[in-house]
């Protein structure tokens, strides 16, 4: 979709995009990439090594992929946690808001959310609503009309948490996270008030680098809103 940051910033023909924008002049900004699949940094990276895992196809929710495109998805994934853990030595979080509802938030295009992180998210999410243990990312809801949290916690463990397919009331992951996490300052949720472009060019720093042995220490410093 033309319009679509996401779109955009996962097609590497396209030379200027708003996250592009955040970066150095020349930096590139997808970090790693399959057939179906691209992460990239996102804008509002709250701590270094965050990052957004992107369908290449143009989707409200995982959940709407084919079962090649959502494996494809699922698999970059699992190779981005394992580099993740070992640049940033943290445990990995990983977590979707599958909103199928169009227009219903500011990015319409489903996407994963990486980062270094001991938020215990799954917790938080379980005193609130019901939810239940999958194997992949196969057994989400796949109906348009369904929405739906996952996350994957910092033991590997995968939780789909069922969701009304409202935008309201809103459950804001960013800032639940940015919360439970004592790394992270708690105003620093908001990517729109707060982009940090620092981290986001650190992160893509710490994960292109060839060789270990010419990786620079990864960037520690998590953000504060300025």
């Amino acid at each position: 979709m033309p319009d679509c940051d996401l779109c955009q910033a996962v097609n590497p023909d396209v030379g200027d995009c708003t996250l592009q924008r955040h970066l150095h002049a020349g930096q590139q900004r997808i970090v790693a990439a399959s057939e179906y699949a691209a992460a990239v940094p996102t804008i509002g990276a709250f701590v270094p090594g965050y990052l957004l895992v992107v369908p290449k196809t143009h989707v409200l929710s995982l959940g709407q992929l084919n079962d090649d495109e959502l494996a494809g998805v699922e698999d970059l994934a699992h190779d981005l946690a394992n580099q993740l853990h070992q640049v940033y030595r943290r445990p990995i979080l990983t977590f979707e808001y599958g909103l199928n509802l169009p227009a219903g938030r500011r990015i319409c295009h489903g996407h994963l959310h990486m980062l270094p992180s001991t938020a215990d998210l799954s917790e938080w999410l379980a005193a609130r609503t019901p939810g239940f243990e999958i194997a992949s990312y196969a057994q989400v809801p796949r109906s348009p009309d369904t929405s739906y949290i996952t996350v994957r916690d910092q033991t590997g463990t995968l939780t789909c948490y069922p969701v009304p397919n409202d935008a309201f009331p809103r459950i804001r992951l960013r800032e639940v996270v940015a919360r439970l996490d004592p790394q992270i300052e708690d105003a620093a949720w908001d990517w729109q008030a707060h982009p940090f472009p620092e981290l986001m060019r650190a992160t893509v720093d710490d994960l292109t680098t060839v060789t270990p042995a010419a990786r620079r220490a990864p960037a520690s410093r998590a953000g504060a809103p300025r």
